[in-house]
């Protein structure tokens, strides 16, 4: 409280010392409100600006890692705009392909995930194994190798530019495998610190996932429920759609990778709604954070879908799941809404033991988002279930996995 009546009261002292100094310049130095009006921006408006940019950032406990979800993943938190990424903010881009061995030469070496000359064996094993499994698939896939993260000059908003390599699913399953064992066993010089993951290569990712909440025409934001078939996060809550980026057309605009594109995708697959031809869709998907599950060393970015005042009721959903519409909706066991408001919102982020860890962060960052006015409380909430020793309900079963970010 005393942070909210600080952050108020230094706005306001700030708006009057600018409305006061508008006032006299055009009263007694005849100089019009237009000219004041760049000077406010530029000088008490920037300071503000940026006092609130500081503020937002020990929100989410900026450049450290935290463990969440029913498998006690680390999450890291690259960036979170509270507004959200413009999509002309938000950029993609590709960099060659380089081989296991020349990343992991990159790497400092309490970083590498394996010996390069075992990583390169056990990669070129599991394409084979994959061949000569008739059911299986070995899908070119998208890596993550550098972010920039910047602003916008003229009015500081929030600027993000991705630039992807291509991999495979077979680098995919080996080195995030690899990393995880290395992980959770402990690396050499103690514990992993924030700031080291500001660089993408630690761990080598080699997947990308795009995480979203929906909300629905009936102000209901659809969580769902992972099926007991699922490879990961069996039986645990997520949020509403979890997709990886692929080398397919249609998540590519352009030739570069489109982060909406496979938005559009994942909903459609997972949830059985075509939202390609929804007016403005673009302008309904805002992605407002980059994140990694440190512990399988997978980066994605999250994001909210604002369906309010479409057509695109919670029945919509519920008549596509029972229509079998989306080819993938195997991977949920079924679906929940619940209002998009505070005290729904903060009822389901009091306890984390049931839930997938990076679903439980983008539950918390959405809400964040969309229900600005509410953020300090909501944290609040998930900070306390966070810093809990004793998770309520939480699971005794150690095999008990989270699912990929990239599902």
């Amino acid at each position: 409280m005393s942070e909210l009546v600080s952050g108020i009261w230094s706005y306001t002292f700030a708006l009057m010392l600018s409305a006061s100094a508008g006032v006299l310049a055009e009263k007694f130095l005849n100089i019009s409100g237009r000219f004041v009006q760049p000077l406010w921006y530029r000088t008490f408006g920037r300071i503000h600006r940026r006092r609130r940019r500081r503020e937002e950032s020990r929100f989410i406990g900026a450049s450290e890692t935290f463990t969440v979800g029913a498998a006690k993943h680390e999450i890291y938190v690259r960036q979170f705009a509270v507004e959200g990424f413009r999509p002309e903010h938000l950029e993609t881009g590709t960099v060659p392909s380089e081989s296991s061995a020349t990343l992991v030469a990159r790497l400092p070496p309490r970083m590498r995930p394996a010996l390069a000359p075992q990583l390169a064996e056990d990669i070129e094993e599991k394409r084979k194994s994959l061949e000569r499994d008739p059911g299986a698939w070995n899908a070119e896939k998208l890596a993550l190798r550098r972010i920039e993260v910047s602003r916008e000059p003229s009015r500081e908003l929030p600027m993000l530019k991705l630039h992807f390599a291509r991999t495979d699913y077979a680098s995919f399953q080996v080195v995030a495998s690899a990393w995880e064992k290395r992980f959770t066993t402990g690396l050499e010089g103690g514990e992993l610190r924030g700031e080291e993951l500001l660089d993408v290569l630690p761990g080598l990712s080699n997947s990308f996932g795009i995480n979203l909440t929906v909300e629905t025409a009936d102000d209901q934001l659809l969580l769902t429920r992972r099926s007991g078939k699922t490879s990961g996060g069996r039986n645990l809550r997520h949020i509403s759609v979890n997709e990886g980026m692929a080398l397919v057309d249609q998540d590519l605009k352009n030739g570069l990778p489109d982060p909406y594109r496979t938005a559009l995708r994942g909903i459609a697959e997972e949830l059985g709604v075509d939202l390609e031809g929804e007016p403005d869709i673009r302008e309904r998907i805002t992605f407002h954070s980059l994140v990694c599950d440190v512990t399988r060393y997978e980066w994605a970015l999250l994001g909210h879908v604002n369906l309010t005042q479409t057509q695109w009721t919670n029945a919509s959903f519920i008549h596509a799941r029972k229509f079998g519409m989306g080819p993938d909706d195997w991977e949920s066991s079924s679906l929940e809404f619940i209002p998009m408001e505070k005290a729904a919102v903060e009822e389901a982020l009091r306890d984390d033991s049931d839930w997938v860890g990076h679903g439980y962060v983008n539950l918390l960052l959405s809400s964040m988002h969309r229900l600005r006015g509410e953020r300090r409380a909501i944290l609040a909430v998930a900070r306390a279930a966070l810093a809990s020793p004793v998770r309520v309900g939480a699971s005794a079963d150690p095999s008990v996995t989270a699912g990929s970010a990239t599902q």
